[in-house]
């Protein structure tokens, strides 16, 4: 009974471990992608200062490229799906 509830300390140290380093690790990628996404906003400030490209023409090069990205992921979506099916037939 002794060495179950010592394994299970150490599991619960160790998941506890686990958990503090994702956090930490998702609190570097918050960090990360907001410094991305102040850039981004500077960067479709200043073109459309520019005149290079207006902030509405930027906006909706990001949407396509959203649309684009969800249609390419349904379709790899899609072709692993046909591809495990066909697997079952097979064997």
């Amino acid at each position: 009974m002794s060495v179950k509830v010592d394994q299970l300390e150490r599991t619960i140290l160790e998941l506890g471990s686990e958990i503090f380093r994702v956090k930490h690790r998702m609190d570097e990628v918050e960090k990360s992608n907001n410094t991305y996404k102040q850039v981004f906003i500077s960067l479709k400030l200043m073109l459309d200062d520019k005149g290079i490209i207006s902030a509405d023409d930027f906006d909706e090069a990001i949407a396509l490229d959203r649309i684009l990205n969800l249609q390419n992921s349904s379709q790899n979506d899609l072709l692993s799906s046909l591809s495990d099916d066909l697997k079952k037939v097979v064997n």
